[in-house]
């Protein structure tokens, strides 16, 4: 009985999408300020930083639009040219590979029955689930790809000169960025205007879907 519920509760989680398993993400974050400099909200406009990036691409405009509505809620205001703004906020982002490994494993091979009595129970017969290692091991190989999913913010003033600046960064296996890039985004807000002697590392986790 204790077999049969384990197996429906973890059934019912996974068919109603109620499952409590949230992703958690290691973000490196790297700031530095200009020295002396007080950074305070001001009006802005974005930048495309990598010249590799287009600014008016759909994936820019999407990912931006995140570092736009953090900064709206920093108290900055957004404006239409680089005339208008006191910083320019440049932006980047992208994707690298770091390494690729196999790793071979094994796992015996088990499987489940249901044994038949006849001492008690329902009719006569009683029935027990029961575990059989048949007394062989499968052997597995999964290949493993890590990637460094990368983000820059640097904001500049009307002259060029470098206000602030963050760098996030964070390692995994999925090549993911519409979902990876907010992310870093998110955990940069803590770090605009500050400095770190040193990269420092914060977890954050995956904000799931409302219909989830």
């Amino acid at each position: 009985k204790i077999l049969f519920s384990i197996i429906i509760l973890i059934t019912v989680l996974f068919t109603t999408g109620c499952s409590p398993i949230t992703s958690k993400y290691r973000v490196t974050i790297d700031a530095i300020t200009a020295p002396n400099l007080k950074v305070a909200p001001s009006s802005f406009v974005i930048e495309v930083l990598g010249k590799n990036s287009d600014k008016n691409s759909l994936l820019f405009q999407e990912q931006s639009n995140h570092l736009v509505k953090l900064l709206l809620s920093e108290g900055y205001t957004q404006r239409q040219s680089s005339s208008e703004a006191k910083q320019i906020i440049y932006f980047d982002y992208g994707i690298e590979k770091l390494l690729e490994e196999v790793e071979t494993y094994s796992q015996p091979e088990v499987t489940v029955g249901v044994s038949v009595g006849n001492s008690y129970g329902f009719y006569g017969h009683h029935y027990n689930p029961f575990w059989n290692d048949v007394g062989y091991y499968r052997s597995y190989r999964k290949r493993y790809s890590y990637y460094n999913r990368y983000m820059t913010i640097l904001a500049k003033s009307q002259t060029g000169k470098e206000l602030w600046r963050i760098d996030a960064s964070s390692i995994g296996e999925s090549k993911n960025l519409k979902k990876i890039v907010p992310l870093l985004i998110e955990a940069s807000a803590p770090f605009i205007g500050k400095n770190t002697k040193e990269p420092v590392k914060v977890i954050i986790k995956e904000k799931r879907d409302k219909e989830e």
